[in-house]
Order: structure tokens, then C-alpha cells, then sequence
């Protein structure tokens, strides 16, 4: 019930302020531009698919580290982190509340924008496997969990700044792995997850292939599905520690 109620208020504090309509609109432009572009031209599920999944898991780097920014520095100009780290509430519950809510966010921005390029298929009567956009989407939304963790650490402890910086960053690492480059290791890089897991998703969802491969691409997501859940559960662990003992300063204080 605690959590519920830290839910509720932070509903309360954003639900009228940019940060809302940020993961409102931005959704609403960004399906909106990629069904402009699929209008005018003559395109097939895997290549639809790819070109809308692939800019969101680009982005999502950038977008998560802004939000965790902008988050903490409202945080930060109410009252020095006190409303979260001074809560009479067990300190724990705030800092959970936060990040659920962030996380829940994500998942409502990214789906809205699947559900909106969906109906604008609907709409000019053309035809789109939705299930594919939707497995894709559960893959960037459960990806980006770690990463909403490693940002709100980074914000917390160095501000909005460092931590737009390691944003840009991750989104350049993230556009990297997408490539060849990141074959060999993807697994074991953060970043690299959301393109990789929600690409091969579009794969086996749209493309015929050969069935050593396709048995391939299952089992290379798999592994990912186990390694991204173990990680999850590891950071969970460790940033409950650190926020348990952290004091609400940055480290330059």
C-alpha cells in the first residue's frame, strides 16, 4: 500500500508538467513521421518493422539518461532529495516508486507509439502484423530496466549533465552494436541488448529462413532473455544497497 500510495504521488507531481506530455507527444511525433515515410513508399513488414524498431532502440539510450536527469534535478530543487532519502517511509519504498513509475513511463510512450503507427495502418487500409511491434517493444521495454537504473545512479551522484554525456554515449554504443561489431559480444553489453533482442524478434516474426538459423537467432535470444533477467535482478540488488546508504549528496560535495 505504501508503494501504491508513492505511485500515486508521483502521478500527482508530473502528471501536469512537461516531463508528461514529453513521453505523450514525443510518440505521437515520432509515429507520426514514420508513417508519413511508409506512405510513400511501397514497403514490406521486416523492412517497416526495421526501420521504426531500430530509431527507438538508437534513442533509447539518450531518452532514459534525459528522463533520469530531469527526474533527479526535480528531485534535487524540491528539497535536496529529502522528499525521497528523508521520507519517514521505509527508504527503500520511494526509491522503488520512482523507478517503476519511470519504467511504466517507458513502457506506456513506447507501446502508444506502436498502437498509433497501427491505427495509421488501419486507418489508409493497409495491412500490419502488429505481434511482431508488440514482442519487439516487451524486448525494449524490459531491456531498458538496467539502464534506467545505471542513469539514476549516474544522475544522482553527478547530476543531469554527466549523465546526458554517458546518454549520448550510449547511444552512439547502441548504434555500434547494431552492427557487425557487436557479433561477437553483445551479450555482455547493456546497450546493446534492446537493438539486438528486438531485431532478432523482427527476424523470426517476418523473414524465412533456413531452420539452423532460425533455431540460431532462438537460442542466441534465450541467452539474452536469461543474461538481461539475471542482470536485472543483480542491479536490483546492488542500488537497493547503495541507495540505502547513499545521503543525497553528489559526489563533488
Amino acid at each position: 500500500m505504501q508503494l501504491l500510495r508513492c505511485l500515486y504521488a508521483d502521478v500527482l507531481k508530473t502528471k501536469r508538467t512537461a516531463f508528461m506530455w514529453l513521453h505523450l507527444l514525443a510518440p505521437l511525433l515520432y509515429s507520426a513521421v514514420c508513417l508519413l515515410y511508409f506512405h510513400a513508399r511501397e514497403l514490406g513488414g521486416a523492412h517497416i518493422y526495421e526501420l521504426f524498431m531500430t530509431p527507438l532502440a538508437i534513442a533509447l539510450p539518450f531518452v532514459v539518461a534525459l528522463v533520469c536527469g530531469l527526474t533527479v534535478s526535480q528531485e534535487e530543487r524540491a528539497g535536496h532529495f529529502q522528499n525521497i532519502v528523508g521520507a519517514p517511509l521505509l527508504k527503500l519504498i520511494p526509491y522503488f516508486s520512482k523507478m517503476i513509475f519511470l519504467i511504466l513511463l517507458n513502457g506506456v510512450s513506447i507501446f502508444l507509439a506502436i498502437g498509433l503507427l497501427s491505427l495509421g495502418f488501419l486507418l489508409s487500409n493497409a495491412e500490419l502484423l502488429l505481434l511482431p511491434f508488440l514482442i519487439g517493444g516487451a524486448w525494449l521495454v524490459a531491456t531498458s530496466v538496467v539502464l534506467y537504473f545505471f542513469y539514476f545512479f549516474v544522475s544522482c551522484l553527478f547530476g543531469i549533465g554527466a549523465s546526458a554525456l554517458f546518454g549520448v554515449a550510449g547511444l552512439l554504443m547502441t548504434a555500434l552494436m547494431g552492427t557487425g561489431l557487436g557479433d561477437a559480444w553483445w551479450q555482455y553489453n547493456p546497450w546493446a541488448w534492446g537493438i539486438r533482442l528486438s531485431g532478432y524478434a523482427g527476424i523470426v516474426e517476418f523473414e524465412q529462413m533456413e531452420p539452423a538459423f532460425l533455431s540460431f537467432l532462438q537460442q542466441e535470444m534465450r541467452i539474452g532473455f536469461m543474461i538481461v533477467t539475471s542482470v536485472i535482478l543483480f542491479v536490483t540488488i546492488i542500488s537497493s544497497m547503495w541507495f540505502h546508504r547513499w545521503e543525497g549528496k553528489k559526489a563533488s560535495e
